[in-house]
């Protein structure tokens, strides 16, 4: 049998010894090579003439493609959040405290009460802007020298209209500021947010409230006119929830949830007796999943009531505790509410945090009833 070997045909493919025709197929590949040339410039010629006179229709193709690409990218930016990446994206940031340190007529001791709060376990702060009793850039430096970082805190600020009492100034440092006497109410809240940002040291702001002065309420449209412009910066991520103060009127409340995009999280009201407790209106907070904050409880009607009470101190000795922290307790467990505090001791915000948080209190129905009793009696319509 013949066997054949490429590597030992001459000028074979395995490249050994070149026979005497080498010269001739190295021409001839040249010429391979020229003809692939040839040809490639001819079809390149050819394209050409097709490529301008159809330019019109590529363009147009293009830019049909580019408007495709880019309403394909926004849209899928911009859908609207699932619960489920909703849920995801809230495990970023610190949730609603079910109390709060309320940072109000702290003056100059304002950065170092809000450390020693943040130490003792608090992680909702309340502050304003625009208010003259509260000193927000003192909560910026508070929060930052307790060493805490800002997605485990959540920092609360007010807006303050012009048009409201307790309006002011003394916190606006940035360019804007003062502002002028003409400024518009939407105005006034672009320069309000920048301001309280800039205080605050942060980027985002966890809840602002749109605040009223007791039970003297802005006018419906200016209140309107600020949530539209607070809603825009909702819609930015810069403000987490929307709330409102000192509402006390069903129907207000019922207006502002049924026409507002963004639904008020957040009713923060007095406890008082001259408005009732807010009894009547505490189910339709719920209803419309909106937290009560409760401020004036041991400077209003009810701490009064249970400061040198025997019933109260029978039950806060039985407990462990003050009969403050029973109070605030009865508020947080029994009707569901949050509680504002503003302790100035280090020794008393721990406690605070102990018994409402750490080592909640455990409330009987006997107990609930005759706290109740103490401060009113309807209260007990609201037991949770």
């Amino acid at each position: 049998m013949t066997s054949f070997s490429l590597r030992s045909r001459p000028g074979g493919l395995s490249g050994g010894n070149r026979g005497p025709n080498d010269n001739s197929t190295k021409t001839h590949l040249e010429n391979i090579s020229d003809l692939r040339e040839v040809k490639h410039n001819k079809q390149k010629r050819n394209i050409a003439p097709l490529i301008l006179k159809n330019r019109p229709r590529i363009l147009v193709i293009c830019f049909s493609s580019c408007v495709v690409l880019f309403f394909f990218f926004f849209l899928s930016h911009n859908l609207p959040v699932t619960n489920d990446e909703a849920d995801s994206e809230d495990k970023k940031f610190a949730p609603m405290g079910t109390i709060v340190y309320g940072a109000k007529s702290k003056g100059d001791d304002t950065d170092k009460l809000v450390a020693q709060a943040i130490t003792a376990g608090f992680r909702h702060i309340a502050t304003g802007g625009f208010h003259f009793e509260y000193n927000e850039p003192g909560v910026g430096i508070g929060w930052k020298e307790s060493g805490v970082p800002r997605n485990e805190l959540y920092l609360q600020t007010l807006f303050v209209s012009k048009s409201v009492n307790n309006y002011g100034v003394q916190n606006c440092k940035v360019e804007g500021c003062p502002p002028s006497p003409d400024l518009s109410i939407e105005d006034q809240v672009h320069l309000s947010i920048k301001s309280s940002l800039h205080n605050l040291q942060t980027t985002y702001i966890d809840s602002v409230l749109v605040h009223n002065f007791r039970a003297k309420l802005q006018t419906y449209e200016d209140t309107m006119a600020a949530w539209r412009v607070l809603e825009s910066y909702v819609d930015r991520g810069i403000i987490r929830h929307l709330g409102i103060v000192s509402v006390h009127d069903r129907d207000y409340l019922i207006k502002l949830h049924n026409e507002t995009r963004v639904k008020p999280s957040i009713i923060q009201n007095r406890f008082h007796s001259n408005r009732g407790y807010d009894v009547e209106l505490r189910p339709l907070f719920k209803e419309m999943g909106m937290s009560n904050q409760l401020f004036w409880i041991l400077t209003g009607s009810a701490g009064g009531k249970v400061r040198n009470n025997n019933v109260i101190t029978e039950i806060a000795q039985r407990q462990g505790v003050s009969n403050q922290i029973l109070l605030y307790s009865f508020i947080l467990v029994c009707l569901g509410g949050t509680p504002l505090i503003g302790s100035k001791t280090l020794l008393h915000m721990e406690e605070d945090v102990t018994a409402l948080l750490r080592n909640p209190l455990i409330w009987n129905d006997e107990d609930f009833t005759a706290v109740a009793n103490v401060i009113n009696k309807n209260l007990i319509k609201n037991k949770i």
